[in-house]
């Protein structure tokens, strides 16, 4: 029988973010559906405009959520029982706006979208654009790590590494946001594009992965 040896190699990886995305959330409530509707168009079109006064296109604000519900409040009444009452009209529009890190950049975005009459909610993360180039790199260094292991065990062994006979690995997505956690409250956030923004420099993005490596024995 043939014999082999079986190294999980490891790889590990250093990404600076290059990429800023700014989450945004639009809520607007009303009993009558057409203007809960009108409502959100309208708060869209404001920060679509105040967005584009700054050099962004109608094409780089991207939906990502969009829902309509009816919501209901329970409600106690005069003689001690709940009833469920209909609050109205809910929409939820979210959107992703990603640009090249920049942190001027960033302060007039929050600068522009404080500027509209628009009051959505926002997320604010530093990402990598290349994902596929951090995976590939990632997966190099694993394989780099496993045939390090595996040449000191054969050498110990008083053997030597003949063909590589198979590779196993399971992708899974990475996350590829940076810990650093940028928040600005909002009367800081009608002041964003009136004043230079202090130099932001996001923490690093720190990536493992593994994969499982077999070779024959000489």
């Amino acid at each position: 029988m043939e014999k082999t040896i079986t190294v999980l190699g490891t790889g590990s990886v250093s990404v600076k973010p290059d990429e800023t995305v700014v989450s945004m959330t639009l809520r607007s409530l009303d009993k009558n559906y057409d203007k809960a509707m009108a409502k959100s168009a309208a708060e869209q079109g404001a920060l679509t405009a105040a967005l584009g006064a700054v050099g962004f296109t109608a094409d780089d604000l991207k939906t990502v959520h969009f829902n309509v519900s009816a919501e209901h409040e329970s409600v106690r009444g005069k003689d001690g029982t709940y009833k469920n009452v209909f609050k109205g009209y809910a929409c939820t529009h979210s959107f992703r706006l990603a640009f090249d890190f920049d942190s001027k950049r960033l302060s007039e975005t929050l600068g522009a979208i404080a500027s509209s009459v628009a009051d959505p909610d926002l997320a604010i993360q530093f990402t990598v654009k290349d994902k596929t180039a951090a995976e590939n790199a990632l997966l190099v260094d694993a394989a780099k790590n496993a045939r390090e292991k595996a040449e000191v065990l054969a050498a110990a062994s008083g053997v030597t590494l003949g063909e590589l006979v198979s590779i196993s690995y399971h992708f899974e997505g990475k996350n590829m946001t940076s810990r650093t956690q940028y928040g600005m409250d909002t009367l800081c956030l009608a002041k964003a594009n009136r004043a230079a923004a202090p130099a932001v420099a996001p923490e690093d993005i720190d990536l493992t992965d593994t994969a499982t490596f077999v070779w024959t024995l000489r």
